[in-house]
């Protein structure tokens, strides 16, 4: 009898940490003012599950990676957030805690959003709720 064992992929790469960190701020922008979404659906949408929806900037990028993963990947999303920016409202408090053993690459695609973000929006996400 053989057994099939599933592929491991490798560390993200670039293009999945960008899509990671637009899934976060995609799931933070409905979270922070109370706006009705679903985390399960939109992990849908980021991994090409689902079509039709308004946001194609993730195009399937997330497509070969598993839910498990992604929410992973979402917590050190929290933690990568919380470290560039100690003051702002994180998904901490919105079901994906901080997971702080994250891939110094993922930092790096977190801080160049937080930059756009502040530049397009002001200080959008950047500062603390009080």
């Amino acid at each position: 009898m053989t057994t099939t064992k599933k592929a491991t992929l490798g560390p993200w790469t670039d293009d999945e940490n960008t899509a990671i960190v637009a899934l976060y701020f995609e799931m933070l922008d409905y979270a922070i003012p109370g706006k009705q979404y679903t985390k399960a659906g939109l992990i849908r949408i980021a991994r090409g599950e689902t079509v039709g929806h308004e946001c194609d900037k993730f195009d399937g990028i997330l497509s070969n990676r598993s839910k498990g993963s992604i929410e992973a990947k979402l917590m050190n999303c929290s933690a990568a957030h919380r470290d560039c920016c100690p003051t702002a409202t994180t998904m901490d408090g919105y079901g994906y805690r901080c997971l702080s053993n994250y891939q110094g690459k993922l930092k790096f695609a977190m801080a160049a959003e937080l930059d756009d973000r502040l530049t397009d929006h002001g200080d959008r996400h950047m500062a603390s709720s009080a």
